[in-house]
Parts: structure tokens; C-alpha cells; sequence
């Protein structure tokens, strides 16, 4: 596990059981382009990775969710950030303490 910027940055997050399974599914699959890699693979220790092990450019994100959104036929400036701060205020909009998120 990396280290985390500050002590104060150590978080517990609580996640449903179908993300559990999607990301059980996720590392199966990470561990065998690995394997498959070799010693050209740098395990950075990112859940998210290139086939090299290091990590997704934030322009490849970008462009898929342009993608997604498109075809999805959704006309907003939506960045992958937009999603913490919404998910953030969803869960102060349903009590959870600020501390908890």
C-alpha cells in the first residue's frame, strides 16, 4: 500500500457488495496482463492502470467520458472530479457527516 499524503488523508469508505465483486473481477484481470507483462509491467499499486503498470493519463478518462456522455446524449462539462464533489454533497444532502466522506 502507498503511503498517504498526510495521516489526516487516511479514509474508511463503505462500498456496496456489487462493487466489491466488480473490482474482485477488475484485479483478476489486472493481475494477468502482469503476468503477461512481465518485468515490462511497474506495479505501481494503482487499481486503475495502463498495461504497463503505471498510471491512466487523465486525457484518456477525459475523452472516454466525453464518449459515454455522447452517446448517453448528455450536453454538460462533466470531468471525472465533478463526480467526487456530487457524490460528496450527496452524502451531506443525506446526513453523513463530513468527516465520514
Amino acid at each position: 500500500m502507498l503511503p498517504s499524503k498526510t495521516t489526516g488523508s487516511i479514509r474508511t469508505i463503505r462500498i456496496d457488495e456489487n462493487l466489491v465483486k466488480l473490482l474482485k473481477k477488475h484485479k483478476i484481470k489486472q493481475n494477468e496482463v502482469k503476468l503477461e507483462k512481465g518485468n515490462l509491467y511497474e506495479d505501481n499499486q494503482f487499481i486503475f492502470s495502463r498495461e504497463d503498470g503505471h498510471p491512466q493519463l487523465r486525457k484518456v478518462i477525459e475523452t472516454r467520458l466525453k464518449r459515454l456522455f455522447k452517446k448517453a446524449a448528455i450536453n454538460k462539462n462533466i470531468t471525472q472530479h465533478s463526480f467526487r464533489h456530487t457524490h460528496t454533497s450527496l452524502l451531506i444532502e443525506a446526513g453523513v457527516g463530513v468527516k465520514e466522506n
